[in-house]
């Protein structure tokens, strides 16, 4: 992508996620529906969709971006796989987890 700016490129700015200057389709798709952690968390911490929040919203962004030619990753873990940093108590729309931590023995 080259920014508007300066005419430089920049190429890893796709995998920004969901906040990055994307089409407004794929923002419509997702913004005011999501709401995100209110205290800092841990560098590690990635967001995922829940099952409901998959339902909900998740399918609506990824509708958004292969209508706009937008690049996307579906990425599947299971819960027991990571250790829950923060969860969406409102409308349990997302999670933010963490690896978890290998045991050394």
């Amino acid at each position: 992508m080259i920014h508007p700016a300066d005419g430089k490129w920049f190429p890893a700015d796709w995998k920004q996620g969901l906040m990055s200057a994307g089409s407004l389709d794929v923002t419509d798709a997702w913004i005011f529906k999501l709401r995100g952690s209110p205290h800092p968390l841990p560098s590690n911490a990635r967001f995922y969709f829940t099952e409901k929040g998959w339902r909900e919203i998740g399918r609506r962004v990824i509708a958004a971006c292969q209508k706009t030619g937008q690049r996307y990753r579906i990425i599947a873990i299971k819960e027991t796989d990571a250790q829950i940093c923060w969860r969406d108590k409102h409308d349990d729309y997302e999670v933010a987890v963490q690896p978890k931590r290998k045991r050394r023995g």
